[in-house]
């Protein structure tokens, strides 16, 4: 019951905030001029980072996250395709670092967050689309398809 408490409340969120920061890197680094995080629904809590970026903490903080950002003149299709792999990214690397922390330091807390991390990973490259939500990897490999076919004519 701790674990699953510590899962739910802690690791998950983290790792998903982590997920979702690796968006916005990307997002910020192709231009955007303004990025928001959001971290589960419901009333929330707006810190400002700067002008531009601002993560939204809601009440519910531990039922799933996104991240928006725009841009004037739009993205291009390899800024939209790795803005996408961003957030998977961030999830492997936290993955690996968190890895590289267990072998020292084996505490069920750091090998949960090890396997999320990795889970966020491979899922998110797995391309789906479930009632208009859709997956980095569905993003991605649509970007790709129209990158293919300007390429061609």
């Amino acid at each position: 019951m701790v674990v699953f408490v510590w899962f739910v409340f802690i690791v998950a969120p983290f790792c998903l905030l982590l997920h979702e920061l690796g968006h916005s890197l990307l997002a910020r680094t192709a231009g955007a001029e303004r990025v928001e995080v959001f971290l589960g629904i419901g009333p929330s809590l707006k810190i400002q980072v700067n002008p531009s970026f601002r993560i939204h903490i809601a009440l519910w903080y531990f039922l799933g996250a996104m991240v928006s950002y725009d841009k004037r003149e739009g993205f291009s299709l390899g800024d939209r395709m790795a803005i996408s792999l961003g957030g998977p990214l961030f999830s492997l690397v936290g993955a690996v670092i968190c890895w590289g922390i267990y072998l020292y330091a084996p505490y069920p807390i750091v090998s949960l967050m090890m396997v999320f991390n990795g889970w966020l990973f491979i899922i998110n490259l797995i391309p789906f689309s479930i009632k208009g939500k859709q997956s980095d990897g569905y993003l991605v490999m649509k970007d790709a398809a129209c990158l293919i076919k300007k390429k061609r004519y």
